[in-house]
Parts: structure tokens; C-alpha cells; sequence
């Protein structure tokens, strides 16, 4: 009993220590069109690098929608993202609605990922691209909910002006999106931030439940959230395993989520 309260003590201290605080970064404005494809091509000289996570991103927008591309080599993160599923939370400067944007969805806890690795098929795809683009086969839909993880709106993606698309090439894991925002009156459900005004984004993967850990003796994790210390819920109901649900599993990927945020100033 001793050892499981030390073992939720470090571990609920290194999920702290992994949270990020807030930074600004200024978007650019949109000058030629942008493809929502999964590659960087649209978005060079256009990226910052935070070491912290070892992730670069950058946000475009005109009058209507809000561009952004996030890419990371690290593959702790990757899986958390894809295992425990990715919310996107949007906080506008305004005090308006907060939303969460979640995709990718949580994996059920029955599908497993294949290791990922550096060896190379005959189509010359490493073992990351081959994981990174299988996980994705079934994740078609995304879902916007509120503060308290309530539904609001699910559609497949690509409709409701709502484009995405996570592809995986080089070893690295690219994440680019097209949001409408503002006055955009070709979506239902446009976020609600203005260009020339700041919100705040949050990129956040779900949490491991701790006490599910440490009532099956580090047999098994939860992909439910346990212990969020801010507004923002994890996008995640129910349980989901990696590399076969143990503790080592987890180990591998790491305790603490992963979670950046940022505060945006939208161009005009």
C-alpha cells in the first residue's frame, strides 16, 4: 500500500512538471493557398520550435479560417497522441464558448499498434509511417466539445469547412488542420475567434488513470482522464492499452501527457 501512495505521489508530480505554460506566438496571414495534405510544404519559414517538446508549429489565417501545423519526431508523443487520443482546445480572448477539437479519437482498447521501428518496407515506408498511417484508417470523424466534454457537434472530416489530415513521412508525425472561425457562414460550427484578436490554444492528449494502475498492481493503465489540474478535461472516456496494456507499456511512452500551450494573436 506504501509503495502505490509513493508511486501516485512521483507520478502525479511528473505529470505536473510535464504541463506547459502559456506562449504567444503571432500568426501570419494567409498569401497563397494552402492545401491541407500533411506536408510542410505551405508552411516553411512559417514554424517555431518549442525544445521543451520537441515540436514546431505555426498558424496562418485570413478572414474566415484559422490554418495550423504541428510536427514532432518524438515518438513518446506520437503514441500519445494516437493512443490516447488528442484535444485541441480553443479558448477565445473574448470570454466566449471554450471548444475542444477532438482528433484523433481515443483507440479502443482492443486494437494494438505495431512497434515502431527503423526498418524499411519494399515501398521504402519505415515502421513509423506504416503505424502512424494504419492507426489512422479508422479515425474518418472529429468531435467538438464544451468545457465539460459534452458533445456539441461530430461530423466526418472534410465537411463544415472542418480539413485535417495526419500523415507521417521521414519520421516525422505532421498534424495540419484548416478551422473556420469568426463570421465563416459556410460552417455550422465555426470557433468563435476573430482575426486581429488573441486566443489561447491548447494541444493536449488524454491521461493515464493512475488509480486503475495501481489497483491491478501496474498490470494495466486507463486511458481515462485522472487529476487535470485546469479547465480543460482530457477528450477521453474509457480505457485504452498499448504494447499490451502494461506498465512497461506506458513507461515506454511516458507518465505525464502531452500538453502545449499557446496564445495566439491572429493576423488581420
Amino acid at each position: 500500500m506504501k509503495n502505490a501512495k509513493w508511486f501516485l505521489i512521483v507520478v502525479t508530480l511528473i505529470s505536473v512538471i510535464g504541463c506547459s505554460s502559456s506562449q504567444l506566438m503571432v500568426s501570419s496571414a494567409v498569401e497563397s493557398k494552402i492545401v491541407v495534405d500533411g506536408n510542410q510544404e505551405d508552411w516553411v519559414g512559417k514554424l517555431k520550435y518549442f525544445a521543451d517538446k520537441q515540436a514546431t508549429i505555426g498558424f496562418q489565417n485570413d478572414e474566415n479560417n484559422l490554418y495550423f501545423c504541428l510536427v514532432t519526431s518524438n515518438k513518446q508523443s506520437v503514441m500519445k497522441m494516437m493512443t490516447l487520443g488528442l484535444t485541441i482546445w480553443f479558448e477565445p480572448e473574448n470570454g466566449e464558448q471554450i471548444i475542444g477539437l477532438q482528433y484523433p479519437k481515443r483507440m479502443d482498447e482492443n486494437t494494438s499498434p505495431n512497434k515502431m521501428g527503423k526498418n524499411r518496407n519494399s515501398d521504402n515506408n519505415s515502421d513509423f509511417e506504416m503505424t502512424i498511417n494504419t492507426m489512422m484508417q479508422n479515425q474518418g470523424e472529429f468531435v467538438l466539445v464544451d468545457e465539460d466534454e459534452e458533445i456539441l457537434y461530430a461530423s466526418p472530416v472534410g465537411s463544415d469547412g472542418y480539413e485535417i489530415k495526419v500523415s507521417a513521412a521521414n519520421l516525422q508525425f505532421v498534424y495540419e488542420a484548416k478551422i473556420p472561425i469568426g463570421n465563416n457562414n459556410e460552417s455550422q460550427m465555426p470557433i468563435d475567434i476573430f482575426p486581429e484578436e488573441k486566443f489561447t490554444i491548447r494541444f493536449e492528449t488524454g491521461g493515464i488513470d493512475l488509480e486503475e494502475i495501481t489497483k491491478n498492481d501496474g498490470r494495466q493503465y486507463s486511458g481515462r482522464e485522472h487529476g487535470n489540474d485546469g479547465m480543460y478535461g482530457s477528450g477521453l472516456e474509457g480505457r485504452g492499452t498499448m504494447q499490451g496494456g502494461s506498465l512497461g507499456g506506458v513507461s515506454r511512452m511516458g507518465m505525464e501527457r502531452f500538453r502545449l500551450d499557446i496564445e495566439v494573436k491572429l493576423a488581420k
